[in-house]
């Protein structure tokens, strides 16, 4: 990136990431306002970036989340305190790198199975350490998880009887709910889940085995889940982000990252950007110019996306765009830094230390 602290955004070389802070904290007061009791924990997964995770950490919130390992280290490195790797770990070499991260962080990981089990177990017994673990309930992703119910207690209990290993609580993560539009199809399911969620717990509770934690949900669902008792905490992550498809579906969340692109060609009806599908996810749908509702993306190819203007004046060669991304934690991971911006004005740059990784 070039351009200095202070500088307007659209003095900045371009394609640039971008987040707005006056927009991202406007979001995390609505969700803190929202929660009704319920502990907030924020997925790193949608964000990647330690500067702002420590941004985040500057207000008072400690816990968060992560996919992979990878960033998982990069909370830990940066001082977090409390992590939940919502993820199963396989393999010895992936449990070495937890069992490492706990000389800075308290982590907990997820496992659905006995083979996770057994696996982490025999390792802490190895190497005179232990693990604390969720098990994952599949609340109807149909991706990870046990069922729900006996399925689930049956697991917990193996857990409890394991050497070296500590039951933490239970996960369960309604992904199919959290672009559904149908508001009528999304509360009735969402509320389906998170039932069969707390039953689960119940259940494990009236065997005589305490549940510490219950944690669910995301951006797309976090109102339903603040009202449903016996979950303890939500753990939202792309509400601070967002992009033009979750804004469909949650509205009160606005858009603060975007990608700054230059016109570096125009004709009749039309212009075209400096920045495709390399620099702008499009997984969820077609990315918007914001501010433009007159000026219309119809094709991203890698490094040039195309731009309908039909109802206002074509813009000049030169001139700057935002444009809205499609998916934000796609769009992060394409990335290897981020401007911070403050009332139009560059107030930091953070690298990205997540982008890119998939381990």
């Amino acid at each position: 990136m070039s351009g200095n602290q202070s500088a307007s955004v659209f003095e900045l070389d371009s394609p640039q990431l971008i987040i707005d802070l006056d927009i991202l904290d406007k979001n995390l007061e609505t969700m803190v306002n929202g929660l009704n009791g319920k502990n907030l924990r924020i997925h790193f997964k949608s964000l990647k970036c330690g500067g702002l995770v420590k941004y985040l950490m500057g207000k008072g919130h400690s816990s968060f989340l992560c996919a992979k390992l990878n960033e998982a280290e990069v909370l830990a490195d940066i001082g977090v305190k409390n992590i939940l790797i919502a993820n199963e770990i396989v393999g010895d070499l992936k449990i070495a790198r937890v069992d490492s991260l706990k000389t800075k962080s308290k982590v907990k990981v997820c496992i659905d199975c006995e083979e996770h089990l057994f696996a982490l177990s025999n390792f802490a017994q190895k190497f005179n350490t232990s693990f604390d673990v969720l098990a994952e309930v599949d609340i109807g992703m149909n991706r990870c998880g046990t069922f729900p119910g006996i399925p689930t207690l049956d697991l917990v209990k193996k857990i409890v009887a394991t050497k070296n290993i500590r039951f933490s609580g239970l996960q369960g993560y309604d992904g199919h709910l959290q672009l559904m539009l149908d508001r009528t199809e999304k509360t009735k399911k969402a509320f389906e889940a998170f039932a069969s969620l707390v039953n689960t717990r119940r259940l494990i509770e009236n065997d005589g085995i305490e549940v510490p934690l219950v944690t669910t949900a995301g951006t797309g669902t976090w109102e339903f889940a603040v009202q449903a008792e016996g979950i303890d905490e939500i753990q939202p992550g792309s509400f601070l982000l967002m992009d033009c498809i979750y804004n469909e579906v949650r509205p009160e969340f606005q858009p603060s990252l975007t990608v700054l692109s230059t016109v570096i060609s125009r004709r009749t009806g039309l212009y075209v950007l400096d920045a495709g599908s390399k620099a702008i996810s499009k997984d969820f749908g077609m990315p918007i110019i914001k501010g433009k509702p007159d000026e219309k993306i119809f094709k991203l190819a890698e490094e040039h996306t195309r731009v309908e203007c039909v109802g206002s004046p074509l813009p000049e060669i030169g001139d700057k765009r935002e444009v809205v991304t499609a998916h934000c934690c796609a769009t992060m991971n394409l990335h290897r830094s981020v401007v911070a911006s403050r009332s139009g004005k560059v107030v930091d740059v953070w690298p990205i230390e997540a982008s890119g990784r998939y381990d």
